[in-house]
C-alpha cells in the first residue's frame, strides 16, 4: 500500500510546534526513509507545505527547500520524484510561486507548451 502524506505532517515535523505530532511525523518520515513503508506527497500538497511554511512560519526558502528534497528523496517516497525536485530546484534558482515552478518543470521535462498571461511563468 502506498500512503499519501497530508500537509499537517510534513508541517509538524519541519515546524517542530507540537510534540506529540513530531512524534509520530518523525516515526513516519523514518519508516518512508528506511523504505518500510511507501508514501507519496501529492503536488497540491507540496504547494500547501511550501506556502505554509514561507509565508506562515516565515521560515527561511531555502531551508524549507532543501528539508523538502530530502524528503523526496527517501527511499519510500513514490511519485515522480523528478518531477518534485525539478520544481524545487526552480523554486531555489527563480523568484517565483510553487504552481509557477510547477509548470516550468512540466515544461522543461515533458515538452509541454504553457498558455498564461502571468509574466512569472514567461521566467521558465
Amino acid at each position: 500500500m502506498v500512503y499519501l502524506i497530508d500537509t499537517n505532517i510534513i508541517i509538524r515535523f519541519l515546524a517542530s510546534d507540537h510534540k506529540e505530532h513530531l512524534a509520530f511525523a518523525r516515526e513516519i518520515l523514518q519508516k518512508i526513509d528506511s523504505g518500510e513503508i511507501k508514501a507519496q506527497i501529492l503536488n497540491s500538497v507540496m504547494a500547501e507545505i511550501f506556502f505554509v511554511m514561507t509565508k506562515v512560519y516565515k521560515a527561511p526558502k531555502n531551508e524549507i527547500l532543501q528539508d523538502l528534497k530530502k524528503i523526496v528523496a527517501m527511499r519510500g517516497m513514490v511519485g515522480d520524484k523528478v518531477l518534485q525536485m525539478e520544481v524545487l530546484n526552480i523554486l531555489e534558482h527563480k523568484n517565483i510561486d510553487f504552481v509557477d515552478a510547477l509548470l516550468c518543470a512540466k515544461k522543461e521535462l515533458y515538452g509541454y507548451g504553457i498558455l498564461s498571461f502571468d509574466s512569472d511563468v514567461k521566467k521558465c
